[in-house]
Order: structure tokens, then C-alpha cells, then sequence
């Protein structure tokens, strides 16, 4: 993976800084992207710079605070570089933990198999174009692999070919949140997709590293795959009727969670002792962030409600009227 180029006075720092998160496995291809627009600023800005400034770090952010969903990962990435060259010997503000504050709330939108439906047959019929000849191909698998195995979009957009075994279904997952590096399989059926899908790609770029490649056999930038849905969500009738926050890519992951849960709870399983695999199937540090994908849908409530019948009688018991 090529290291950008970096022109700023400290632009050798954050080369050696990016290159030393690759060395142990990080594989930081959205933060070294970040950094190469810091180092765009730095020179434009700040071109004596020798260290990071309060007053860097708050141009910084008043140029990123147009972008409220991303501005968590643009301050995240340069704050961890504060960090490294204060280790340096190199004495730079840390931007506080607490910033960016007060960040835009989603309530998540769970698909509905309507919806599910209406959205696979729209990217199934994902026209080719010649400025991009394997989009075509690209589009209908990469949101089948995301809701099917619960990925985030940075993790099914940097999927190296390598990642995945097409003979058991097991998946690496190397770009994900905090870099915790994860393993996940994939179901037959959609295994079968894949193979097809990697045979027609191989024909046209063979060896290439990226699993979804561009039209020069190079990831795709991370902003891609938002661009896709919306071109392909928002003519759909089912776009039209929905209430709260539009829904996003990420929301698939969401579906994918919840609907793996009501699955568990209608087939009688022991959701507690699934818990555990589930968190970490999801890539999951801790059961607080699993708790906050597993939204209740109405499918849910007959089920919750015969299951808390007995407790309900314990704990509120009739009230006896007419004393």
C-alpha cells in the first residue's frame, strides 16, 4: 500500500508516523488520506510549521466542521498524530477527547423486507458505463456482502481479494474501527454469489489486489458507496414514505444485527449465550457497543411480551380495585 506524499515542513513526520501504524498492521489507508488533506492545509497555512498549534488544530477543525458526520475520524486522526510527536519530542497540542462535542443523532432505520427487496432488484439492474466498466458489478455485490455479513462500509470497500477464501467463506477483516482485526464467514448462497462475481472481475483484471476495484484496478475512495445507495434508494416508492432519519449504508449493518437477533429470539435460542458471538462477530470491543445496533422492531413485541409475562405478574401485580 503506497504512502502519499506528504509536501508540509512536517511532512517527513507524518510519512514515518503512517508508515510505523503500517509496520504493526494498522493498515490506515482513511487516516493517511486525513493527513494528506492536514498536510494540504499546513502547506497552504502553516508552511513554517514545526509542530501542531492550538491554532493549527482549530483551523483544522473549522475546516472540517462542514462535514459534522466525518469530523469525529479527521480530528481522531490528528489528534493520534499530536500524540506520536509529543512522543518525538516534538511538542503539539492534543486536541481535548472532547471535540468534536454535540454530533448530529441517528436514530438507525432497519430495513424492512420490502424495502430489502426493492433495494437488491434496484442495484441488480446497475447499468454499465464505459467511464466505469465494472461498476456494474461492483454495486450489487458489495451491499449484498455488507448487510449479509454486517460490515461496515470501510471494511467491504478496502477487502483485498486475498481476504477471502472462496472455498470456506472465511473473510478477513483488517480495515475496521480501532484496527481490531476480525474474522467472518459468509453464508453458501451468498458464497456462490461471490465466486461468480470474482470469476467475471478476475477475467477482466487478473491479479488484482482490491476485491471491488475501480476502473484503474484500485480501491475505491470511501465516500463511494453513499453516492451508490442514494442513486439507487432514493427513486424507490419505499424512499418516499420514510419517517425520522433518511436512511443510510451503515443502516444495513444495523439490519443485519437486529435481524440476526430476532432470528435467535423466534427460533427459542439462548440470546444471552449468543451474545458473546455476536459482539464479536460484529468487531465489537465491548457489549455496550452491540447493545446500541440491536434496535427493537415490531416483529420483536409479541415475542418480548410473552417472554416477560411471568415477570410482569411478579413485579406489577393486579391492583385490587374496588377497596
Amino acid at each position: 500500500m503506497k504512502t502519499p506524499e506528504y509536501q508540509s515542513n512536517l511532512g517527513n513526520q507524518i510519512r514515518i508516523f503512517v508508515e510505523q501504524k503500517r509496520a504493526v498492521g494498522h493498515p490506515y489507508e482513511g487516516s493517511s488520506r486525513i493527513l494528506k488533506d492536514f498536510d494540504t492545509m499546513l502547506t497552504e497555512s502553516f508552511p513554517r510549521a514545526g509542530h501542531i498549534s492550538k491554532e493549527i488544530a482549530d483551523a483544522w477543525i473549522e475546516r472540517k466542521k462542514h462535514h459534522p458526520r466525518s469530523l469525529g475520524h479527521n480530528v481522531a486522526a490528528v489528534r493520534q498524530l499530536s500524540k506520536y510527536l509529543n512522543g518525538m519530542g516534538i511538542l503539539s497540542y492534543v486536541i481535548p477527547p472532547g471535540i468534536p462535542s454535540g454530533r448530529e443523532h441517528f436514530e438507525p432505520h432497519i430495513y424492512t423486507d420490502r424495502e430489502k427487496v426493492a433495494f437488491f432488484e434496484a442495484v441488480d439492474r446497475c447499468p454499465w458505463r464505459k467511464v466505469s466498466p465494472y461498476r456494474c458489478h461492483v454495486v450489487p455485490m458489495i451491499f449484498r456482502l455488507i448487510y449479509c455479513c454486517g460490515l461496515r462500509a470501510s471494511e467491504a470497500l478496502f477487502l483485498k481479494r486475498s481476504d477471502i477464501n472462496l472455498k470456506t467463506g472465511e473473510t478477513v477483516i483488517r480495515e475496521s474501527k480501532g484496527w481490531r482485526r476480525r474474522i467472518v464467514y459468509v453464508s453458501p448462497d451468498l458464497m456462490d454469489n461471490l465466486k461468480e462475481y470474482d470469476a467475471i472481475i478476475e477475467y477482466y483484471l487478473p491479479g488484482r489486489e482490491p476485491f471491488f476495484p475501480n476502473k484503474e484496478g484500485s480501491f475505491y475512495s470511501s465516500g463511494v458507496l453513499d453516492s451508490w445507495f442514494h442513486e439507487f434508494w432514493d427513486p424507490l416508492p419505499e424512499a418516499t414514505i420514510i419517517t425520522g432519519s433518511s436512511p443510510r449504508v451503515h443502516d444495513w449493518r444495523h439490519t443485519h444485527l437486529t435481524d440476526r437477533l430476532n432470528l435467535w429470539v423466534n427460533e427459542g435460542r439462548d440470546v444471552n449465550a449468543l451474545y458473546v458471538y455476536l459482539s464479536e462477530y460484529a468487531g465489537h470491543t465491548s457489549f455496550a457497543e452491540t447493545d446500541y445496533y440491536l434496535h427493537l422492531i415490531p416483529e420483536f413485541y409479541p415475542e418480548i411480551e410473552k417472554r416477560m409475562a411471568s415477570v410482569n405478574r411478579y413485579i406489577l401485580p393486579e391492583v385490587p380495585y374496588g377497596r
